[in-house]
């Protein structure tokens, strides 16, 4: 299946990244990017059809990982337990409070593309707003349930049908570059958006680290990646969506530079050699490896973020008021 940037589908793709292997899973396959002429977006190209897509995916959200989250739910302390998606949560209360716009127990948000559920479950813990997720895993919705106890409905968000204006705060995290028309989303994000209510939209985007490494960059995660926006791209898509950007952020997130640097040196399966139990020899020098270079890595995300730049781009933007 051939792709185009959303931005300017009209334009022809050039080379980006000519060879790229799924080497955050560990799949099989080759694949390429192509990169926006006009304004540098990569794109997967060709693309797999969304049937074919199911075995990249299988590995999301392992059962040894459900296990430990259940676990730390049940056993520690709530911010301890959600980890994270806790400082996620504080960071994001933290920003729309600068914005007159903290969430209040009267208000509703909808994450899309919420995952296992904990970042709804922190926002409800911190402002008692009323949370809703939406996600194409059927565990997830399962999960989050069980677990978290937050509602999460199984699909994709056209097919949720949500009223026009229902949610005060909307949020999607690492979702966007996984969406096949990631302009038809944004809209209809925007369409559940009420008027007054914020955006929050993060994916990652091929800044240093990603036009360093390329094919080894820890972000790329091809083929379940089909986008990397730039952070001007994004902007444009939001505001073709009706909204109006407030902030543009490349936010402070390291592992980057570690992650790129061991695929450099041949690791492929970041996910399950470094972050699942077990394992050989290899597994554990590899896991030895990361927690070396860490330091490393957290000074160059310190320098990367101030001199304006980083491998992850957050847009908030508020839908206008209405009329009258």
């Amino acid at each position: 299946m051939r792709a185009r940037c959303p931005a300017h589908p009209d334009a022809d793709l050039k080379p980006a990244v000519v060879t790229a292997e799924d080497r955050f899973w560990g799949l099989d396959g080759t694949f390429t990017y192509g990169a926006c002429p006009t304004c540098g977006t990569w794109v997967l190209d060709p693309r797999p059809a969304p049937a074919d897509m199911g075995p990249y995916y299988a590995r999301y959200y392992p059962e040894h990982e459900l296990t430990q989250r259940a676990e730390a739910m049940r056993d520690k302390p709530i911010a301890q337990a959600l980890g994270l998606e806790w400082l996620r949560a504080l960071d994001v209360v933290k920003r729309l409070t600068k914005l007159r716009a903290r969430p209040t127990a009267e208000q509703r948000l909808l994450d899309a593309g919420c995952g296992a559920g904990a970042f709804l479950r922190a926002m409800r813990e911190q402002t008692g707003v009323k949370v809703q997720g939406v996600d194409f895993d059927p565990k997830c919705r399962d999960f989050a349930g069980a677990t978290y106890q937050v509602p999460v409905d199984a699909g994709e968000l056209a097919q949720q049908a949500y009223p026009a204006g229902h949610f005060h705060l909307v949020t999607s995290w690492h979702c966007l570059e996984h969406v096949y028309d990631p302009q038809a989303e944004l809209t209809e994000l925007a369409r559940v958006l009420a008027p007054g209510g914020r955006l929050l939209v993060e994916t990652p985007t091929a800044g240093w680290l990603g036009r360093l490494f390329r094919g080894r960059w820890l972000y790329l995660q091809a083929p379940t990646h089909l986008y990397h926006f730039t952070p001007a791209t994004l902007q444009a898509l939001v505001e073709r969506a009706g909204l109006a950007v407030e902030a543009v952020r490349r936010p402070w997130l390291p592992s980057e530079l570690a992650g790129s640097l061991l695929m450099a040196l041949g690791l492929k399966g970041f996910a399950p050699r470094l972050l699942g139990r077990g394992g050989g020899w290899r597994e554990r020098l590899w896991r030895a490896g990361l927690w070396l270079l860490l330091p490393l890595d957290v000074l160059c995300t310190l320098l990367l973020k101030a001199l304006g730049d980083g491998g992850v781009v957050q847009i908030i933007a508020r839908k206008p008021a209405s009329e009258g």
